[in-house]
């Protein structure tokens, strides 16, 4: 398998978590969605906004243009999903020269690094699976049922039949 492939499966399997985890939280109300939990982040919506916002900055990151924190003022979770498109689309548009290409970039504090896309990629979509296992927790805490099997493998059997 090559560094494409690989990363471009990466990327799908993040925004399809992303969508099983918004779809299954849009079902909540905003009471459920904001009750406090110890986490990170002080509730489900605020850990799944902090997923949106940090898939956008390394969008921006990738294309070299200036980021935003938050995403968007807005904090429903109908823009989760706007942003998380927008950064799996561009992935998957890219190829093996425009993943390896190194990308000089600032992060929040306005330190300078210099990383190869891929690198910057793989952290995005880990950096989101990390933020989704807290999703998960928080949702047992708050005593929330039908929570979306997000395993990799799970991705791989039930969209990739066959690979």
């Amino acid at each position: 398998m090559q560094l494409v492939e690989a990363l471009h499966q990466y990327v799908a399997y993040g925004f399809w978590a992303n969508t099983r985890f918004t779809e299954r939280l849009a079902q909540e109300t905003d009471a459920v969605l904001d009750r406090p939990w110890p986490s990170s982040y002080p509730s489900l919506r605020a850990t799944l906004l902090h997923i949106r916002d940090a898939e956008q900055v390394w969008f921006c990151r990738l294309n070299g243009v200036p980021s935003q924190w938050p995403a968007e003022p807005d904090g429903s979770l109908d823009t989760v999903l706007v942003h998380a498109q927008r950064f799996a689309e561009h992935v998957l548009g890219l190829d093996e020269a425009a993943m390896l290409r190194v990308i000089e970039y600032a992060d929040l504090k306005g330190r300078v690094y210099s990383q190869p896309a891929w690198q910057m990629i793989m952290h995005c979509v880990n950096h989101s699976t990390q933020h989704r296992g807290q999703l998960i927790t928080g949702m047992r805490i708050l005593g929330l049922d039908a929570i979306p099997p997000n395993d990799l493998v799970v991705f791989q059997r039930t969209s990739m039949p066959g690979r």
